[in-house]
């Protein structure tokens, strides 16, 4: 006996009922975001790719950087001696030209198994070396440095070591591979009720960072004391839509001094914590938390999220005294 398609799917919407129907027919058809930037995405299978993080020099003499326009997320990280370096991470395009590249840290391993990232740096410490090695044999994350894999990395002629090293997202991904993987989502929307007009604002680290923001250009100008502008070396300022200052505890690791006797610095990166959010040309306070490896999660003082605007995001991890005013 022959059963009718139409019956056979008759039957089926039956036993599901209509909300099962409708929560169906709404995520097979949701249009796919990029998770870290909060924009449209080609298609579900694109944003299962591992998203690049490059290790790269924040300080004066690696100025201007390159790649820094093509990232969709940057972490600006406390190391040693009050200097940060960017993790600079890349997802929804793979960058061209990328650097200057420098040494892992040990704080690393605080959002590397998190975005299940390709990581590309220049070596580290021997005590850092292995335990990155060591942590990316779980497969969380991909370690490529240049010191097992040179052939991704060039040195140029036009800057002195170490601010010579840089890469490409085509040589991550010829080492990286090509696996798929779950990247956790950032929360973007619509601009949070509340807040307080914020044109301009300062992050009092050893270089003060302004941020003004740009109306017509819904991001932010971000400059140095100096008032000198972050710039890609490709050409153009690097404005971020969101600015997200994470306040916590940053606590120096014990027998990690380098030459000049600074110690090497991690943070606490769970639980919780205050946190500043600029976007829109306001600001918001609020809550930072997480537990575990997941990616953080913002909410205001009422518990309600507080939600990034789809772009580039700039996130500070900062100690818990850092002046943000």
């Amino acid at each position: 006996m022959r059963v009718s398609v139409g019956l056979v799917l008759a039957v089926l919407l039956a036993a599901c009922g209509p909300s099962d129907v409708g929560v169906s027919i709404q995520r097979s058809g949701a249009p796919s975001t990029w998770p870290l930037r909060g924009t449209p995405a080609p298609n579900s299978d694109s944003i299962r790719q591992r998203p690049i993080v490059v290790k790269v020099a924040a300080d004066p003499a690696a100025r201007p950087q390159s790649g820094l326009a093509d990232a969709d997320l940057i972490l600006e990280i406390p190391v040693e001696g009050g200097l940060t370096r960017f993790a600079v991470v890349f997802h929804s395009k793979d960058p061209g030209k990328v650097g200057p590249v420098r040494s892992a840290r040990q704080s690393d391993l605080q959002y590397l198994p998190t975005l299940h990232a390709i990581v590309a740096h220049v070596g580290a410490s021997e005590q850092v070396t292995k335990l990155v090695r060591d942590a990316a044999k779980s497969g969380d994350f991909v370690d490529v440095d240049e010191f097992q894999h040179a052939d991704a990395f060039e040195r140029t002629s036009d800057r002195s070591a170490p601010y010579n090293a840089y890469t490409t997202g085509a040589k991550i991904r010829q080492v990286g591979g090509s696996d798929k993987v779950d990247v956790p989502a950032l929360k973007f929307g619509d601009a949070p009720s509340g807040g307080t007009d914020a044109a301009s604002v300062t992050v009092a680290l050893g270089e003060p960072l302004k941020y003004d923001y740009d109306a017509a250009k819904t991001a932010y100008h971000r400059s140095y004391g100096g008032g000198t502008k972050t710039n890609d070396a490709s050409g153009g300022e690097v404005m971020p839509e969101n600015v997200v200052v994470i306040k916590t505890d940053v606590n120096e690791i014990p027998g990690t001094a380098d030459a000049a006797g600074a110690p090497s610095v991690d943070f606490r990166s769970t639980g919780s914590g205050e946190v500043v959010i600029l976007r829109d040309g306001k600001r918001f306070e609020g809550t930072w938390s997480r537990q575990g490896s997941d990616i953080y999660a913002f909410k205001d003082a009422s518990g309600a999220p507080l939600l990034l605007r789809p772009g580039l995001t700039w996130m500070h991890i900062v100690s818990t005294t850092t002046d943000v005013r």
